[in-house]
């Protein structure tokens, strides 16, 4: 097979994060030969080298990889003005020369990535436009795709300088492109993006920022960082020796970048010119075809997009980039619907005028922090402080508390990884839910545990609460009635047999109980219990004796009292096996499977966060000092 073989370190990146296994590369490119061979809509490459990006890009699903090579190949029909221009056009030559797009050659960020600088204002809106450029970008993105094993296992951070952007800029980034450069990006092309970096941005930018934004999936969203003109804090990120002079570092000149591809362009010219041939006949297409009406069609919220846009940009200069973020916009915060908004002024104490300045507190204090690696992300800080309601002591508590467990108790964490083959199949049991339905829209949200489903000889306590743990960050990140409403948790103890309460020693009942209680920014609104069996009053009772008196009042055991439930849960937001309409336990749990699926490399990355206690000023936290078992907790294991 024509496969570059990858460094050693490319090759167990590739095994442990992509799912690649060597001894089965072959077989899955040939499977993916067969069925593009009977494809009647669909031309596309079936080299070796090629198939196997796609696959990576995929993680190796075969059914992923059949979908984003279709989307890749349809993009040439549905959306022609994206790969209208050839490398032997002038306008190709004059882009490139401009540096408009600049994907750094053979340089890594630290955490590996390759790098690409994108400059739209470099670029005279009244020439050219911002089609042409993303023609251009698409060329050159080819190439890197069919050559960098890095960019395609590490993925691809990309920095956004909008320095001498005009309103002329702007008005070309139309709700339709908008759209259609998402769906190449993010959802056709198998590269990894890992980050988006805006820097020298004008005033009026949040409008399209935010259209941008809610085009993009959760993932995505929470990788996008506003430097504006800090380099130093894009320096955290991007090293400052691999970027060009212009941008403060020792990598060249842009003009030497710009040289560099387009000899590379020349070397490619043959392969990018055999590559136009390749892309789809909807007429052809099994079933029905695909239409860039279907994909990208303007509803009219986008219309009304355009209108804000142009409103928003005359009332600013956009000569003058924004002082901070904060006279900008609270660039990286989800807003919250109206309703949720209110909640969280009354019971949260928030003032949207003082979040971004409080977020940035927090930053600089987790800076200055030599034993914590914590996510500085703006989303999942602002989640902490909601948590413990905008108090900044007690945010910075919580942080390093939550953050002390994965070294403290790396069992409720590092147990199972979301690639394991235990996780996804105690994922796939229906044992742990997150109803995906509200009653209202600031209503709570609803877990269900169901540890009964699992096999205790196979799976232990710790398995299980390793897969709800990774749920639960994941709501902690997207679902703001989570976060500012609460959650409510509801066990069902049917079928659980003494083997599981067995494994509830009062020292990871102690873990649980304080990590629950003092180290995740969730609400508590109410515990409940069913079909309850014997053995549960002295599990019960056990675990009470950990949990404060506020904790204590919101359980309540229904056993099989369904009705007493609904008071508290309503009926039409639980599964249909519980008496609800809320879809059935099988649909739920695919639901979070795609999720997890969708933040794969989110949770990859998080593993990378916790503490070094040995690098903790003064005394390091210890298992022993907050666990450790005291009488009571001997008399309780021999009772």
């Amino acid at each position: 097979m024509s496969i570059r073989v990858l460094s050693p370190e490319l090759a167990e990146k590739a095994i442990n994060e992509l799912n690649e296994d060597p001894k089965r590369t072959p077989s899955d490119i040939q499977h993916i030969k067969e069925w593009l061979s009977k494809q009647p809509h669909l031309r596309a490459r079936t080299d070796d080298q090629w198939l196997l990006q796609f696959l990576r890009g995929c993680k190796f699903s075969l059914e992923r990889t059949k979908e984003k090579i279709d989307l890749y190949y349809s993009m040439r029909t549905l959306i022609p003005e994206f790969f209208s221009i050839r490398p032997t056009d002038q306008i190709f030559k004059d882009i490139v020369e401009l540096g408009t797009y600049l994907i750094l050659p053979k340089s890594k960020a630290f955490d590996g990535t390759r790098v690409t600088i994108v400059r739209p204002g470099s670029y005279d809106a009244n020439k050219y436009n911002i089609i042409e450029v993303l023609a251009v970008s698409g060329i050159l993105e080819r190439i890197s795709l069919a050559e960098d094993d890095d960019a395609v296992i590490y993925g691809r951070r990309t920095i956004l300088d909008l320095k001498g952007v005009t309103m002329g800029h702007f008005t070309q980034m139309t709700p339709v492109t908008m759209k259609k450069m998402v769906a190449i990006g993010q959802d056709a092309t198998p590269l990894r993006f890992k980050g988006a970096h805006y820097i020298n941005v004008p005033g009026g930018f949040d409008v399209l920022f935010n259209a941008m934004r809610s085009l993009l999936n959760e993932k995505n969203k929470s990788r996008l960082y506003i430097h504006n003109e800090n380099y130093e804090e894009m320096y955290k990120y991007i090293p400052k020796d691999i970027l060009p002079a212009e941008y403060g570092g020792t990598a060249g000149t842009i003009s030497d970048i710009s040289g560099y591809w387009m000899k590379k362009v020349e070397e490619y010219s043959s392969w990018l010119e055999e590559d136009t041939k390749y892309g789809t006949d909807e007429a052809k297409r099994p079933g029905k075809p695909n239409s860039a009406a279907d994909m990208f069609g303007v509803d009219g919220s986008f219309r009304k997009l355009d209108f804000d846009l142009n409103r928003r940009f005359l009332n600013h200069s956009l000569t003058d980039t924004c002082t901070s973020s904060v006279d900008c916009f609270n660039m990286n915060i989800r807003p919250l619907s109206p309703e949720l908004a209110e909640k969280a002024r009354i019971e949260l104490n928030e003032d949207p005028k003082r979040i971004q300045s409080d977020i940035e507190h927090i930053k600089e204090w987790i800076s200055k922090q030599p034993h914590l690696r914590a996510r500085t992300d703006d989303q999942w800080l602002l989640t902490f402080l909601r948590g413990c309601k905008f108090s900044l002591e007690r945010t910075k508590e919580k942080i390093d508390l939550y953050y002390s467990f994965r070294t403290l108790a790396p069992e409720l964490f590092l147990q199972r990884k979301h690639t394991d083959p235990v996780f996804q199949e105690i994922l796939a049991s229906g044992s742990c839910l997150v109803l995906p339905k509200k009653a209202s829209p600031v209503a709570q949200s609803v877990l269900i545990g169901r540890p009964g489903v699992l096999d205790t000889d196979k799976y232990k306590v710790t398995d299980y609460m390793a897969v709800t743990n990774v749920i639960q960050k994941i709501m902690l990140l997207e679902d703001d009635n989570t976060v500012v409403a609460g959650a409510r948790f509801v066990m069902d103890f049917e079928n659980v047999n003494m083997a599981f309460f067995f494994q509830m020693t009062p020292t990871l009942m102690k873990k649980m109980s304080v990590y629950s209680q003092e180290a995740v920014p969730l609400r508590f609104k109410g515990g409940h219990y069913i079909n309850v069996g014997s053995g549960f009053e002295t599990i019960y009772n056990m675990m009470k004796r950990f949990l404060n008196e506020k904790t204590k009042s919101r359980l309540h055991v229904h056993n099989k009292n369904y009705e007493d439930m609904y008071q508290h849960i309503p009926k039409e937001i639980l599964p249909v096996e519980y008496g609800g309409n809320g879809g059935t336990i099988s649909e739920i749990v695919e639901y979070w499977q795609k999720k997890i699926a969708e933040y794969s490399d989110w949770l990859e990355e998080d593993l990378q966060f916790g503490t070094d206690e040995s690098k903790r000023p003064g005394k390091p936290k210890s298992a022993e000092e907050m666990f450790g078992l005291d009488g009571s907790f001997r008399q309780l294991e021999f009772d």
